[in-house]
């Protein structure tokens, strides 16, 4: 679950409530529990240090990129005129409706639509090669000793770049309103080249543009698609869309017209990196994988359309194309609320207790096996509440996040139901019966008809000095150790709900591939992950939170590729009266609401009643 801050539920009501905070990358949730006197309920709240700690380090990593930034890439050294943030064109009346450019010797000459200029001048038009800020910062420090220079090129409307690898092309065309450029690139090398990237052409507008990729980020705060300046797109929405994470389109919204850049093919991404608010930004792509000796072509496109023109006006065809080729495939059917449910809390502090159990206000004694066994009691009579509290509410069903208990607070949540018996040995209990206290416990929730899941993570745990410790795995052997958890929950406990923890690292989402290999192999499980990227769209129901971010729907661009798509958002308590018809309108469109498993909450309920109507 996630949250950037603790914050306090506006308008709490006299149940205990929940509240959680997200965090990047591999961060977990801190709970401090104290324990409900009333409906068995606890109050929770979800601290967020490790996040903090790394805005912090980001903040000064981003000040360091733009420094050196401006100071190495050729493409970015600004005029005083390009750094104004209103229009360095005079203003005039369109002189010539649709797309006027021109092609010269090195790039775009001229560029106009609708009569307004958006080329400073021909060196804005340039075709140019493009580097990373860390690759220019080396550069300077440590000038190449060949370097890639434009060449006059023979064929009509063709520019070449000539690299120490060999040679990228680019050929321009029109279409109506779109301009085509077919980049070709060649490798003469006998090594593959990994990727490239190019600048297409710097463009200036009349105004700070608005605008982005239809990328949601990994809290979801893109989800009513752009709507802010270029340069101020949350950090975790990234400028460049990454045809392998998101649909490869960036919107630009100038004021007296509207751009669509796209990678046609879907093979190479799209940017236009962020500056200090401007009103001219580098158009930039990165191709990547050509082999040795051999060449391959990508196709981009800048699609311009009037002002107030929509996505799926100006690149119908893309949304479609990625459709095809990342198809939608979550075959679940049921779309009824689910509960969350937490057995342990780090504010527990009980000798006799070392994994924390809340059960009982946390006096439990699992050193001795009487003790063992009141815990037993205890425990199932918070499944037998809570139970009755999900069919109350009309639940499909509930996750557990910590069978595994909360003994190394640090660590938590585990994320690893293959660690109960050593993480929490009173959890195999059997107090002289055929079954042990967690069997018992999830077949109290089957036996009422409910589906059952638990709380897992891509990450592999090490016991290091009898602590469990987190280790970060490469992507191609998270699928594995993803999978094990999930056939290790489904044989023992039946588990078809999987709430997939700390999906994103500090380079950024996980790769979307990971998912789809898991939804082929289990399509009848629900993967929840708790960060995203628009394609996890494909094959899971991404988290997001109502409650601190105000999340109210599924993202409108991951709707745009796959109408079918839903979330599952965190609203404990229902909706705010001024988001409770988009709420509804959630519920109605296939959302699925998370709220507190342990006691009845009628204004899910009201909210389901409502949107059934």
């Amino acid at each position: 679950m996630t949250g950037q801050q603790d914050q306090e539920t506006n308008g709490a009501t006299d149940h205990d409530t929940v509240a959680a905070t997200a965090l990047c990358g591999r961060a977990r949730w801190d709970y401090a529990v104290d324990a409900g006197a009333r409906r068995g309920g606890y109050n929770v709240r979800r601290q967020n240090v490790k996040y903090l700690s790394f805005m912090v380090h980001y903040s000064f990593l981003m000040l360091f990129l733009s420094v050196i930034f401006s100071a190495a890439c050729p493409a970015n050294a600004q005029t005083p005129s390009a750094q104004a943030t209103t229009s360095p064109f005079p203003e005039s009346p369109p002189a010539k409706q649709g797309l006027d450019f021109s092609v010269g010797p090195r790039g775009l000459d001229s560029l106009r639509y609708n009569g307004q200029p958006l080329l400073l001048s021909p060196e804005s038009g340039e075709l140019q090669p493009w580097k990373s800020a860390f690759r220019a910062a080396l550069d300077l420090l440590f000038p190449p000793t060949s370097s890639s220079v434009p060449t006059p090129a023979k064929r009509p409307d063709t520019v070449d770049l000539v690299y120490p690898w060999g040679r990228v092309s680019c050929t321009y065309g029109k279409q109506g309103d779109k301009i085509t450029m077919r980049i070709e690139a060649l490798n003469t090398n006998s090594k593959p080249l990994n990727e490239f990237s190019v600048r297409l052409m710097e463009l200036s507008f009349p105004r700070v543009p608005d605008g982005g990729s239809l990328e949601a980020g990994m809290f979801g705060f893109g989800f009513m698609g752009p709507q802010w300046q270029i340069h101020r797109g949350p950090d975790s929405i990234p400028s460049v869309a990454d045809p392998r994470f998101v649909v490869p389109i960036i919107q630009v919204d100038y004021g007296t017209g509207t751009l669509n850049f796209c990678s046609d093919d879907l093979e190479s991404s799209v940017d236009l990196p962020r500056f200090p608010v401007k009103t001219s930004y580098p158009f930039v792509i990165t191709c990547r994988d050509i082999k040795p000796h051999a060449s391959k072509t990508f196709n981009v496109s800048l699609r311009f359309g009037p002002a107030g023109a929509r996505v799926q006006d100006l690149s119908g065809d893309i949304l479609e194309r990625y459709a095809e080729k990342y198809p939608f495939q979550v075959n679940w059917k049921d779309h009824r609320p689910i509960g969350s449910m937490f057995l342990a809390g780090p504010q527990i502090n009980v000798g006799s207790n070392p994994r924390r159990w809340t059960a009982n206000s946390g006096e439990i004694d699992v050193t001795s096996d009487k003790g063992k066994a009141a815990f037993r009691v205890a425990l199932l009579k918070v499944a037998d509440t809570s139970v009755q509290a999900l069919k109350d509410t009309g639940a499909q069903g509930m996750i557990t996040w910590d069978p595994e208990g909360e003994e190394f607070t640090y660590a938590c949540y585990y994320g690893d139901p293959r660690l109960v018996p050593t993480l929490a040995p009173e959890m195999e209990f059997k107090n002289d019966g055929a079954k042990s206290v967690i069997d018992e416990y999830f077949e109290k929730f089957r036996a009422a008809g409910l589906k059952v899941g638990v709380c897992i993570r891509p990450q592999q745990i090490a016991m290091i000095d009898g602590k469990p410790v987190h280790q970060a795995v490469e992507d191609e052997h998270v699928v594995q150790i993803l999978a094990d958890k999930i056939a290790y929950a489904k044989q023992r406990w039946g588990c078809t709900l999987f709430y997939v923890d700390s999906t994103a690292t500090i380079n950024g989402a996980l790769n979307p591939d990971i998912f789809k290999a898991l939804a082929d192999a289990y399509p009848d499980v629900l993967l929840i992950p708790e960060n995203e990227s628009m394609r996890y769209f494909a094959y899971s129901a991404p988290f997001n939170s109502y409650m601190h971010h105000q999340i109210t729907s599924t993202p409108v661009g991951a709707r745009l590729v796959y109408p079918k798509a839903f979330s599952v958002l965190m609203a404990p308590d229902g909706a705010r009266p001024e988001d409770h018809d988009a709420l509804v309108a959630a519920v109605r469109r296939g959302d699925i609401l998370l709220f507190n498993g342990w006691y009845e909450t009628k204004q899910i309920k009201k909210l389901y009643e409502e949107a059934s109507r």
